[in-house]
């Protein structure tokens, strides 16, 4: 019987990305200079400034559409940082808009002028660190884990004082000269480590320092963690789609695949799980918006949840092709890795589990 998966959030969001994903090249271009066409689509049409406010030029929408995005996109393993800079960087510098670099940034992003790299791993800003010469931050150490899977026109990141306090900048790509380190992923997304030697910023790079750093990075990381798991839930409900035809296609000892019963188990339990996860993401998304108490710790809980059911679901949809050497070549095999590279992302369950048993989650 064939199976078609339900989108989270349907819509015109939802179907136009999935139309652009789908006609995506499975292309790996390192270290690239110039915008796919796929990302100068996204670009176009305004995917980056969905969740920016209306006076700054942006859709003002909620976070349940760029969701749909992020489930349309998983379903296709588009490597692309939507994620990144369509829902966690308009988040962080939302926060900061009464400045008036950061509300021409936003209108500049809106529009696709600009695509800023957010870079707010909790560990990431203390290998950083951050002395000033006036009012002028300097730089000393390494910016690790900045998504350049697609060209950035600034980046945003975290970096720490000799005493302690996070800070957090703002940097043009010009002025983030330095040593880089780029590497490709299992899921064909480009990361980049900068070494930075005394490295001089303007003083207007400082964007907020102590509490109001660290709150701002923190509700960032939230939605970044949430829209993870929808893509996901996009990823996941693919991967069933995918082996639920090839069980039906594919014969053994002259029957078809889907007979055998282990197999029919084994598709139940990944059906099971997608509907827990599609319904566990939907309402946390939506109840995310109203920002209530304890909307953290929900987060985090569901992150968690979503990182393990990514690996056991990608493990499944793996053996149910046959296995690791008989899928390689299949899109089922992307999306494993897709999903496998999402629970990673933005908070993987260790980072998740930390959080909560450090109880600072309000």
């Amino acid at each position: 019987m064939p199976f078609q998966a339900t989108p989270m959030f349907p819509g015109d969001l939802y179907d136009t990305t999935a139309r652009v994903a789908s006609a995506a090249p499975v292309t790996e271009q390192f270290e690239p200079r110039h915008a796919s066409a796929t990302w100068q689509q996204f670009l176009s049409i305004g995917w980056q400034g969905v969740l920016v406010a209306e006076q700054h030029g942006g859709a003002g929408s909620s976070l349940a559409d760029v969701a749909a995005v992020a489930e349309a996109a998983g379903r296709h393993a588009l490597a692309v940082p939507l994620v990144a800079r369509c829902a966690v960087l308009p988040t962080l510098l939302g926060e900061l808009a009464a400045q008036p670099l950061v509300a021409q940034l936003l209108q500049d992003i809106a529009m696709g002028e600009a695509s800023a790299c957010p870079v707010l791993d909790a560990e990431a800003g203390t290998g950083l660190r951050c002395s000033f010469e006036g009012d002028a931050p300097v730089l000393t150490g390494h910016l690790r884990g900045a998504d350049l899977t697609e060209p950035a026109t600034h980046f945003v990141f975290l970096a720490q004082t000799d005493s302690g306090e996070d800070v957090l900048l703002l940097a043009a790509q010009g002025e983030l000269s330095g040593q880089a380190r780029t590497w490709l992923g299992v899921d064909a997304r480009q990361t980049a480590d900068f070494a930075l030697d005394r490295l001089r910023l303007p003083s207007s790079a400082l964007l907020a320092r102590g509490a109001a750093a660290r709150a701002a990075a923190a509700k960032a990381r939230d939605v970044g963690a949430l829209m993870s798991c929808a893509q996901i839930v996009g990823a996941i409900g693919a991967m069933i789609e995918q082996s639920i035809e090839y069980l039906s296609t594919r014969q053994q000892f002259g029957v078809a695949l889907a007979t055998f019963q282990a197999l029919r188990h084994r598709t139940v339990e990944m059906y099971v799980a997608y509907e827990n996860v599609r319904g566990m993401v939907r309402q946390r998304v939506l109840a995310h918006d109203g920002a209530a108490a304890g909307a953290a710790r929900e987060t985090a809980l569901v992150k968690l949840y979503l990182s393990v059911t990514a690996r056991r679901a990608a493990e499944d949809c793996i053996q149910l092709h046959g296995g690791i050497g008989m899928s390689r070549e299949l899109p089922a095999a992307r999306l494993a890795m897709h999903a496998l590279a999402c629970s990673l992302q933005w908070g993987d369950r260790y980072a998740q589990l930390d959080r909560l048993v450090a109880g600072t989650m309000h």
